[in-house]
This record gives structure tokens, C-alpha cells and sequence, in this order.
């Protein structure tokens, strides 16, 4: 029996020390079937240690982990007090169990109004600070569900506090008995509802401690004293009593054997992160009935126990001479030296002063873990084995290990930097997005250095960062799947192309839940939140487009797009239907359209009956193909689920006292029924909603007596889904070790080797994070104990075991540079720290150069003897620069090809307007007359539909936002519709269309006075429209096209058109009226023939022209046709006939060689580069104008106003100026 510690500086040297020792010859032939028992610090040393002694043993067999040393102390107690199980299972309370025991004791106190409790009573500050959170919100019930909020974070923030108090402070140092009062000791003083002596417990040097600090500790003291002793008292003394009971059957004298035979023989503790001294005790007495292997992971094999910090022991000097001059103010300097001198030989501190800075500075955690285990192992039985090896690698790395291992005194500028060592780098960047994008390329060039005899492995990469939550989409991004993966999808993807200049690393972002499983639970909870919102298409779309919610729904991508097109067509804007419009509309608004259920009952009338028409007050949808029947049941399934669930997020505001044991059976019912459907993802968090509801129903059990029992706990579903969502998200605590390239949160995978160390981020201000506080923490306030554990030290402990673990090399990457402006950034205070201490130690490259000199890289000052270290790295990827440095390897990845691209001389390029395309020869070409009306109008759609380019507009998204007033398109929809109905329809066949609210009767009436008006305009003309046909016109041999015509002997030809007289329809008039009379073929005859068009503002005629004159002036418009198919004709009509909208025209002169010019040249320059500054239109979609997209498309670096000028010469005058002689606005 005993405790035995074996400790080194090399993990993998302690399992193969542990497999020797521990595994002694068995004396019965059934032992080796025996269970052995290891405690480990996290699930990364438990995976890491099962892989080893696989390889090992060939088989990892018959082992148990438990999780730090309290995990095997509550499994002992079950062992051994087998008979009183409930009793341990009573005692051991998880952290949220105690979190909704607070919650549910301090409840009842923000129930009123104002505050129910005396300014004296002992939660008054904390109750007060909740109602503080809540005192500017004006409704009630807004009031009270902040302070519900608020309520609800206290108690996360206390069952931390409490679960930190039970480990740290709950231990008695001496054995006081029942009057204890050590520093260690709070709960048994705040159990006798005593108050801590806290003056006492300040961290004192000369100065008193402030009035306002010691008012904050004891409020803060007041009130957590009286949670503790109203709430958890009676748990904490019933754990006490099973630790008692514990060691009363292991030293049982009428039993000596029984209780021990359930223990193991032996328990091997596989290195520590903490030791909490309450744990030590209990690992102290049981090594007196077991045989316990400590083995311990130290960087140093000598004694460094007593060692300190060199910045802490000189800030000690300083305040001993301090004190040593207030006494005697007359001491002169020898004075001060003799004693000092004499209070460092009595101390003994010139020992305790540490050797090696780096160690001491960084080392804290484990030099008290150290200075613990020494006095534990100092019995009779236990051994003491130092298995310290010295085997580095002739390196700069190497020598800083090999410096720790001794405790060597750095020597300044002693060790000579060999030329090609690179086992530390330091890269400078400008942001995570490029760290991540040099760490890709350094690790391709790593890896492929790789040989037969000494082979790397993704696997031997381990890649660090203080903020690994934040980078994740960035790793996701750059270390992307390859294409062909990515895309298995779309059966059409080329990934080739994509993956010619890329290389796939194997990654793995340990401790982050795996999208699948996040996504599969947004899927779940989306069926819950979805109602709380506005519940637009697009907040639906993102729902339903999950793989977890298609697989619910057997759906895939083709039946998703054609059911959220049915939908939008439907009239789908925002809302789930009327019960939830009613929540966010005012009482008389009664106005439910454009909701999921508005579009959903027209769906599900257009099945039977699919035409525009009304039945029952419904408009049926007319678009519903037979193949859309499954499509629509679909959604009316989703519709059930939904409603099912729209209440559950705001029951407790409804005054439904739903238990959250029954929340978190529906929770559990929800996820079966996505796992029935084949979704795998979510076994993850269904056991953890199975370990919340089983942790609950225990605690229910054991709580029926107490007031604050949970049986009756009712706590609003919210919470429970962030509770949830809290322990994905803590995965961060569960990352384990992989076979691929590891990213990992610093500090969750200690201590462990690996060939290649990275740190990302290492930059002043995210690492050592000093902002992680826990709030109303005593602890930190107070003096700290030997033992207690801190994430300052965490940081620190984390850093000094990657650098020291680091079997190859290691990688520091720090942001250098802000990426904004460029200005230069300090690093991380550690890694200064550990440039300063390389700074120190390497020699200069020239013995006569100064010491401390410093040489510039891009700005980034650095110690001269360092240079080889930096990298320093340009702020893009693509930079030619970048590919230049000899020091920098590079992979001649995508952005290779594009720093290529850039430094390749520049030439002119030639432009479309100077190289005529060729046309294809066709023998017969048959147009379309509205189409070619159509090119003519706007000639840049001619060039580009000739060149086979497609100019890609921005998609457009489906509009949002239901209609509030009608717009111009809106009238000319409706009116459009009216002119197509015989009789004056029912204005409920326009519910898709008409405006909510009560401006749908006035858009309605405004729309129908609108339409008579226009049929009283047309009878002006005509008693109705004219009748039109379709005929061929035979241009040319080579050349037909189809014309649309009014039927034969009309001479009036007389339209209804529900637009406006607009430039671009001017001109479709006009060239209809001209193929109509080229097609009558009249010859001089056909001036009587009229072409009339009613718009909504104005009535256009054109008339005077014969059938050989129509032809003649068509002749010049095919001239231009001809043209704008070789080369762009910017002569668009919304430009040349705009003043015809004013009831102008253009005037045209003969220059000297008698060709007609454009006199007002000036006003198409002034709205051809119009900026559309004070336009609400966009000019990207303004014909008129050079900034429309497909001008600037074509005539991009040319001159667009010459090339506008050169038209105008060339076309404008045969094309424009009949159109004024001919074509006029009659008055009405």
C-alpha cells in the first residue's frame, strides 16, 4: 500500500514506465480479467492513453476512466456504501440541479412590483439588482420577464460559484473540529451562519483595504452566506456524512476486508491539471488502503517547489526595503544592504529565487501541483521514481527544453543559432483569415518533407488557439473538403476546374460540435422558435432548407425549390396565420392575407379546383400541377406541426405551469420522431436531454420534503433550450485527440506531445484572456490559496506545455498588423516574454555588434539574433510578392495563378466597339416582330444576345414585405386584370394583389376609376380593341418574320394599354404602325391608316405614312439591326425619345458635308451620365443611362459619350426624326 509518484518530462515515458510497474505478475489466473482503474484530467488524455496502451498491448481492455479525481471519489463512495446507494446518489448534485434550486428559492422575491424585501435583509443587493435590470421597461409583462432573465443568470453565475466553493473551500486545513474558522474553510462557518472574517482575507501589503471594497466583499459574502445555508447546507453536511461513513467501513474492525474488496487493488492517476488539496486528502488516506500510481507529468527534474516568479521576488525586495527605511528613516544605503542581507540568509530566499524566468513566470500551476504532490509522497511506503531523459534535438527548441528539464541559468547570448534552424518560427500577419491561409501552405511544405524512415502524419499536427469558437467558419473555410465532396449535390458541378490547384488536408475542430449535429438540432428547435418571429419566407426557407427538416419531411432540393415557389407565387410574405398576425397587429387590423396560411388554403383549393376564381372566400392558386399534390400535403403537414408547437416557447407567460420534466419529454418525443424519419445526427443531444431529465427526476425524488423541491419546478422552455445549446457548445471541455490535422481551444488537450505544435492568435489582448471572470466571485476578491486554480494560470500552464511538448518544432502566428491601416501590433505578453528570454540567451550573428540591436521587417521591430525566426507575411494571399521570398515557401495554389496574372505586362485591350463580330450565315432566319421590336429598342440586348454573352443580373429575391401601398407596377397589374374581365369582377379575385389594411378599398375603387376612364378614352376611337392575328412577312429570301396585325381591312388600328406612354413604348408603337403598313404592301397608299394606342396617361396616333414610305424608312432600321449585331449601336429609344414624353421633339441641322447632325446634343450627354444621385430608381436598370448594367458591361474603359455621339451621326436622324413628323399626343 502506499502512494508512488513517477514523474518526467516526457508523457510518452510514463506509459511505458506505468506498463512496467503497474502490471505486476498476477498471483490467480483471473486477475489479469480485473478492471484497472485510471483517473484522468479530460476525455483527450483518457482517448490519448486507450490509443497507447493499444499500440502497447495490442489490445486496450478491462480499463476504466474517471474524470479527475472527484469523479472516482463518488464512484468509491457507491462501491463501498453499496447498502446506502441512494443516499450517495442524493448527495452527488450536479451544477444544474443546483442552478434551478436557486432559481426556484429566489423566485418567489421578484414576483411584485417593487422589491419585497428590507434593505437589511441579506439578499436585498442581489434581489435589488435584478429589479435594476428591469426598472426602464414600461409593461409589465416585459418588466417581469427581464427580471425572469436576469434570475435565471444569477443562478448560472451562483451554482458555479458554489460548485468552485465545494471543491476549494469546503476543506478544513488542520482538523479543527466544529468550531473551525480556517481560510479554506467557509461552508461549515456560513452552515453555523457565521460570516467570514474577510478583512483578514484580503490580500494586504502596506495599504489598508478600502471601505468600498470591503462593503462590496461582505454584501456579496451577506447574501450568498444565506443561499448557502437556506438551500444547500443540509446537502453539503449529508456529503461530508458519506465521506465519514466511507472511511468508517474501510477501517471497520468487526469487517476489516469487506468494504476493501470492493475497491481496486490499484489506481493509477494519469497526470493532473488541478488538485484541489480536498481531493488530495482523500487520495492521502485512501494510498493507506490501496496502492496508488501517481504519474506525473514535470518539465523539470530538479527541485523547484519553492521557486518564484523573478518579477513577483523583485516587487518582494522592494517592499522589505520599504518597510526596513519607514522604520529607520535615517539608514543610509550600506545600512539597507546589511540588512537585507542578513533577511535573505535568514529566509533562505536566495534558493527559492528562480533559475530559469520562463519557468516561474509560466509555471505557476505547476509548481504548486509539485510542491502538493511532494508532501503526499513522503510516507514510508510510497516511492519517488525520476524518469527525466535527455534526448532533444540539437536546436533552438531543444536547447529551451533542455534548459527547463536542468533549471539552467540562462547565459546571455551564449548559444549559437545555427543558420537552418527553424524548430521556433514566428509569422506575423494581418488577421485570422490569413494565418489560417499560411498556416495551409506551411503545413503542405511541412508535410511534404516527410521521409520513409522518419514519416509525417496530419495526425502529428496539433493546431492551438485562445479563441477557437470565434476562427471556426474560417477553418472550415480554408481547410474546405474538397469539391467533389463538397458537391455531391449538383451532379453537374465541375469540380475539376476547383481542384486542380488545391491540396485536401485532413482536419479536425475537436471540441466543436459537427455541423450535421447543430444544424440537425436548429431543424428540431426551429419547430419551436419559428413562431416567435415574423415568419417570413426567407426565415422559413432557411428552416426547411436543413438536411435534418428535408429528411423530416422526405423532401429533397428540386421538391424544396418547387414547393418555395408555390408558395411565393401563393402570396407567402410574413405571418403564420391569423393568431399569429394578431400578436404584433393592432386590434382593427383584421387583415390576414399574405400569411403561410393564406398561401397554404390557396394551394390546397387550387387542387380541386385549379383556375383564377373564388370559392367560399378563398382565391384558389391556378398554377398547381398534378405533380405538386404530394408537395402541398407536405405543407400542410408542416402547417399541423407548427400550430402544434407555437405556444410552447411563451407557455409561461400564458400562466401554463408546464414542470420542465414534461418540457423535456416533448423535447425527447421531437427528436425520436426526427430520428424515426433517419436522421442520425441528433443522438448527441437527445442523451443530453436524457442526462438533464434523468438528473431532474432523481433530484425530484430525494426533494419531495423541501420547500425548494423540483418536483414543481416550472421554468419557461427558453431556458431549457439554453441549456441545451450550453452543452453542445461546451464540448470545447470534451475535445479529444484525432487522427487528422487537430484544431483545439489552448489548454483542452494538455499534456500531450505531438511533432508539431501550432498557436494561432497569440496576439495582445485575446491571449492570456484576463476577461473570463465568474461575477460575485469571493475567491478572486480574497487571498488565494495553495492550490487554487485560475485561467490566467490555465493560459499561462497551457502555453509553457505546448512549447515544452513540442517534439519538432513549433509555430507562433500572431495579428502584427492591423489589417485597416496597417498599423503595427505587440504580440501576446507571453510571447514577448519568450522573444525576450530567445533574445537573451541566442548569441548576435557578429561579436562586435551592440547588444539589444533591433532590425526592421515591414516595420515589426525585432532582436537582431532572431531574424531567421520571422516570417513575416503579406496582407493578401495573392500578393506577387508574397511568391518571391526564397524564405517563404509557398504551394502555387489558385493564388499563384492570379499573382501570375498580375505581373504580366499590361496592353491595351482591344475594345468590342473597334473588332465587328462575325455573323453566322444563315440561309433562313425567321424573327419574331415583338422581339425584334424589343432589340431595337434597347440595342445593347441586341449586341449581347448576337455574341452569346448573358450579362448575369443580381438575383432577385422574392419581395419580403407585403404590400402597404400600390406602386406603379402594382396599378398596372391590376389594371391589366380589369382589362381582361368582360364585367366588373369581385375585388376578392384580387386579394393577392391589393394592398393590406384599410387602403385596400381605396386601391380597389382607384383602380376601377382608373379602368372605366380608360374604357371612356377608347370609345373616343373605337367601340372595343381591335381584333389582331398573326402573320409572315417575307422580308427578303433569307429573312422572315411574324408579325402581330389587326385583322384584314381594318384601316384604325386601336389598343388598350394599362402602362404609360414611355419613350421605349413610343417607339414599339411606332414600329409596329410601320410592319403593319410594309406587310399591307399598299404602295403610295395607306396614309389614311391609323395606328392608336390608349395608355394609362397619354393617347398616341401615328398615321400619314404610305406602305413604299414604310418600307423605305424599315430599310434603315434593319440597316441598324445589321449593325448592332457587329458592334454595339448605343442608340438605346428611352434616351433618343424622352423629350417626347414631355411633348418635345429633337431637332436636326446639316453640318458642312450635308449630313444631318443632332442639334441638342448636350441634353442626351446630360442624361446619358446621368448619376441618378437624386433618383429613387436605380440607374444600373436605366436604359437611358451609360451606368445601366449592360452598357457598362459593353462599353466598359471606352468612351461611351463619343461612341453615343457616333450613333447619333450615323442613325439617328432616319431612325428618330419620322417618328416626330408622324407620330403626335392626341387631346382629349
Amino acid at each position: 500500500m502506499g502512494i508512488h509518484v513517477i514523474q518526467s518530462q516526457r508523457v510518452d515515458v510514463l506509459v511505458e514506465a506505468m506498463l512496467k510497474t503497474v502490471r505486476k505478475p498476477a498471483a490467480h489466473p483471473l486477475e489479469v480479467l480485473k478492471t484497472q482503474h485510471f483517473i484522468v484530467p479530460s476525455p483527450a488524455v483518457e482517448a490519448w492513453l486507450t490509443q497507447r496502451l493499444a499500440e502497447h498491448q495490442s489490445i486496450c481492455a478491462n480499463t476504466e476512466f474517471h474524470h479527475r479525481i472527484r469523479g472516482f471519489q463518488w464512484s468509491a463512495y457507491q462501491w463501498v456504501l453499496h447498502d446506502q446507494k441512494d443516499l450517495v446518489r442524493q448527495a452527488n448534485i450536479p451544477r444544474i440541479i443546483i442552478k434551478w434550486r436557486v432559481f426556484q428559492a429566489l423566485k418567489e422575491f421578484i414576483q411584485p412590483e417593487q422589491n419585497p424585501l428590507a434593505t437589511s435583509h441579506a439578499l436585498f443587493p442581489i434581489i435589488q439588482r435584478i429589479y435594476a435590470s428591469a426598472d426602464r421597461l414600461e409593461q409589465p409583462l416585459e418588466r417581469q420577464l427581464k427580471k425572469q432573465s436576469m434570475l435565471y443568470w444569477v443562478a448560472e453565475q451562483v451554482s458555479k460559484l458554489f460548485s468552485h466553493y465545494m471543491t476549494y473551500r469546503g476543506h478544513c486545513q488542520k482538523g479543527c473540529g466544529e468550531q473551525c474558522r480556517c481560510p479554506t474553510n467557509w461552508l461549515m462557518q456560513w452552515g453555523r451562519d457565521q460570516a467570514l472574517d474577510l478583512e483578514q482575507m484580503f490580500f494586504k501589503t502596506d495599504s489598508e483595504v478600502s471601505g468600498f471594497m470591503l462593503q462590496q466583499a461582505e454584501e456579496l459574502e451577506a447574501w450568498q452566506r444565506w443561499l448557502w445555508q437556506a438551500v444547500f447546507h443540509e446537502d453539503f453536511e449529508q456529503m461530508q456524512q458519506i465521506d465519514q461513513l466511507f472511511w468508517q467501513a474501510l477501517g471497520s474492525p468487526e469487517q476489516p476486508g469487506k468494504a476493501l474488496r470492493k475497491l481496486p487493488k490499484q489506481l493509477v492517476v494519469f497526470t493532473l491539471l488541478d488538485l484541489p488539496p480536498q481531493q488530495l486528502q482523500f487520495l492521502r488516506r485512501l494510498g493507506q488502503y490501496i496502492e496508488i500510481f501517481i504519474l506525473h507529468y514535470n518539465p523539470s527534474q530538479e527541485y523547484w517547489a519553492d521557486s518564484v516568479d523573478p518579477n513577483w521576488k523583485a516587487r518582494y525586495d522592494a517592499r522589505v526595503k520599504q518597510r526596513f527605511l519607514a522604520q529607520h528613516p535615517q539608514a543610509n544605503d550600506a545600512e539597507i544592504a546589511q540588512f537585507f542581507e542578513q533577511f535573505t540568509l535568514h529566509f533562505n530566499a536566495q534558493n527559492r529565487e528562480s533559475r530559469h524566468p520562463l519557468l516561474t513566470r509560466l509555471g505557476k500551476q505547476a509548481r504548486d501541483h509539485f510542491s502538493l504532490l511532494s508532501a503526499l509522497s513522503s510516507g514510508e511506503e510510497g516511492v519517488w521514481a525520476d524518469l527525466f531523459i535527455d534526448d532533444y534535438q540539437p536546436s533552438l527548441l531543444g536547447k529551451l527544453q533542455a534548459d527547463i528539464l536542468y533549471l539552467n541559468e540562462p547565459a546571455a547570448h551564449q548559444y549559437a543559432l545555427e543558420q537552418h534552424d527553424d524548430s521556433i518560427q514566428i509569422h506575423v500577419c494581418h488577421s485570422s483569415l490569413r494565418q489560417l491561409e499560411v498556416l495551409k501552405d506551411q503545413l503542405l511544405h511541412w508535410l511534404s518533407q516527410g521521409t520513409k524512415e522518419q514519416p509525417r502524419r496530419p495526425s502529428d499536427i496539433l493546431v492551438l488557439s485562445p479563441n477557437l469558437k470565434e476562427i471556426e467558419p474560417l477553418i472550415r473555410s480554408v481547410f474546405a473538403p474538397p469539391p467533389s465532396a463538397r458537391d455531391l449535390g449538383n451532379p453537374l458541378h465541375d469540380s475539376s476546374r476547383l481542384a486542380q490547384h488545391s491540396v485536401y488536408l485532413p482536419i479536425q475542430i475537436a471540441g466543436v460540435s459537427q455541423l450535421d449535429v447543430s444544424n440537425a438540432w436548429r431543424a428540431v428547435a426551429g419547430r419551436i422558435r419559428l413562431l416567435q418571429g415574423r415568419f417570413s419566407l426567407d426565415e422559413f426557407t432557411d428552416w426547411l432548407g436543413l438536411a435534418a427538416s428535408l429528411q423530416r419531411y422526405e423532401l429533397d432540393i428540386t421538391q424544396l425549390e418547387r414547393l418555395l415557389e408555390l408558395l411565393s407565387a401563393a402570396g407567402f410574405k410574413r405571418g403564420f396565420d391569423a393568431e399569429h398576425l394578431q400578436r404584433s397587429l393592432s386590434a382593427d387590423d383584421q387583415d390576414y392575407r399574405f400569411s403561410f396560411k393564406f398561401a397554404l388554403d390557396r394551394l390546397a383549393l387550387g387542387l380541386a379546383i385549379p383556375e383564377h376564381t373564388l370559392f367560399q372566400d378563398t382565391l384558389c392558386f391556378a398554377e398547381v400541377m398534378p405533380a405538386d399534390f404530394e408537395l402541398i400535403a407536405k405543407l400542410i403537414q408542416i402547417y399541423q406541426d407548427l400550430a402544434e408547437r407555437r405556444h410552447w416557447m411563451i407557455a409561461h407567460e400564458r400562466g401554463e405551469n408546464t414542470r420542465a420534466e414534461q418540457w423535456l419529454k416533448r423535447l425527447m418525443q421531437d427528436i425520436d420522431e426526427f430520428s424515426a424519419a433517419g436522421v442520425t445526427a441528433l443522438e448527441n443531444v437527445y442523451k443530453i436531454i436524457k442526462k438533464q431529465y434523468r438528473m431532474l427526476t432523481l433530484a425530484s425524488y430525494y426533494d419531495e420534503q423541501d420547500r425548494h423541491a423540483l418536483a414543481a419546478l416550472s421554468l419557461p422552455l427558453p431556458y431549457i433550450l439554453e441549456e441545451i445549446e450550453a452543452q453542445l457548445a461546451a464540448q470545447l471541455e470534451q475535445a479529444e485527440p484525432s487522427g487528422q490535422i487537430t484544431f483545439c481551444q489552448l489548454g483542452q488537450l494538455r499534456p500531450l506531445p505531438y511533432k508539431l505544435v501550432v498557436m494561432l492568435n497569440l496576439d495582445s489582448g485575446k491571449f492570456p484572456n484576463r476577461n473570463v471572470q465568474l461575477p460575485f466571485d469571493l475567491m478572486q476578491l480574497l487571498k488565494p490559496q495553495l492550490g487554487d486554480r485560475s485561467r490566467l494560470e490555465d493560459d499561462q500552464g497551457a502555453f509553457l506545455d505546448a512549447l515544452l511538448l513540442a517534439q519538432d518544432k513549433v509555430w507562433l502566428f500572431y495579428n502584427g498588423f492591423d489589417v485597416n491601416d496597417g498599423q503595427v501590433r505587440d504580440p501576446s505578453s507571453i510571447l514577448q516574454e519568450l522573444i525576450q528570454h530567445l533574445a537573451l540567451i541566442v548569441a548576435a550573428p557578429q561579436p562586435e555588434s551592440a547588444l539589444n540591436q533591433t532590425v526592421s521587417i515591414d516595420g515589426i521591430e525585432v532582436p537582431e539574433q532572431l531574424r531567421q525566426l520571422y516570417c513575416v507575411h503579406r496582407l493578401q494571399p495573392f500578393d506577387p510578392l508574397g511568391f518571391e521570398s526564397s524564405e517563404i515557401i509557398r504551394f502555387q495554389d489558385q493564388w499563384y495563378a492570379v499573382a501570375q496574372q498580375i505581373r504580366q505586362p499590361g496592353g491595351q485591350r482591344s475594345h468590342w466597339a473597334n473588332q465587328p463580330y462575325p455573323l453566322l450565315t444563315q440561309d433562313l432566319q425567321v424573327l419574331d416582330s415583338q422581339q425584334w421590336i424589343q432589340d431595337m429598342i434597347f440595342p445593347a440586348r441586341l449586341y449581347l444576345k448576337s455574341v452569346g454573352v448573358e450579362n448575369l443580373r443580381p438575383e432577385q429575391r422574392s419581395d419580403q414585405a407585403e404590400p402597404l401601398l400600390l406602386d406603379g407596377l402594382g396599378r398596372y397589374t391590376i389594371r391589366d386584370f380589369l382589362k381582361q374581365q368582360h364585367d366588373t369582377p369581385d375585388p376578392a379575385l384580387l386579394q393577392d394583389r391589393l394592398p393590406i389594411g384599410k387602403i385596400r378599398e381605396g386601391s380597389w375603387t382607384m383602380s376601377l376609376v382608373e379602368q372605366q376612364q380608360l374604357q371612356a378614352r377608347l370609345q373616343h376611337y373605337a367601340p372595343s380593341e381591335t381584333t389582331i392575328t398573326r402573320q409572315v412577312w417575307k422580308v427578303r429570301p433569307d429573312l422572315h418574320i411574324r408579325l402581330t396585325l389587326p385583322k384584314q381591312g381594318a384601316e384604325r388600328w386601336v389598343s388598350l394599354e394599362a402602362s404609360s406612354a414611355r419613350a421605349k413604348r413610343r417607339t414599339a408603337l411606332w414600329l409596329e404602325y410601320l410592319l403593319w403598313l410594309a406587310y399591307l404592301n399598299l404602295g403610295d397608299g395607306g396614309q389614311q391608316h391609323q395606328r392608336i394606342v390608349v395608355f394609362s396617361d397619354d393617347t398616341v396616333c401615328c398615321e400619314g405614312v404610305s406602305s413604299n414610305q414604310a418600307r423605305q424608312w424599315l430599310e434603315h432600321w434593319f440597316k441598324a439591326w445589321d449593325y448592332g449585331q457587329r458592334q454595339p449601336l448605343v442608340l438605346p429609344s428611352a434616351l433618343l425619345l424622352k423629350v417626347a414624353e414631355k411633348g418635345k421633339q429633337h431637332e436636326w441641322e446639316p453640318d458642312a458635308e450635308q449630313r444631318m447632325q443632332l442639334k441638342d446634343l448636350e441634353g442626351l450627354y446630360k442624361d446619358w451620365n446621368d448619376s441618378g444621385q437624386f433618383s429613387a430608381f436605380s440607374v444600373a436598370d436605366n436604359e437611358a443611362c451609360k451606368h445601366h448594367r449592360d452598357w457598362q458591361f459593353i462599353l466598359q474603359e471606352q468612351d461611351a459619350s463619343l461612341l453615343l455621339a457616333h450613333a447619333c451621326e450615323q442613325f439617328s436622324y432616319d431612325l428618330y426624326q419620322p417618328i416626330f413628323w408622324h407620330q403626335q399626343t392626341l387631346e382629349e
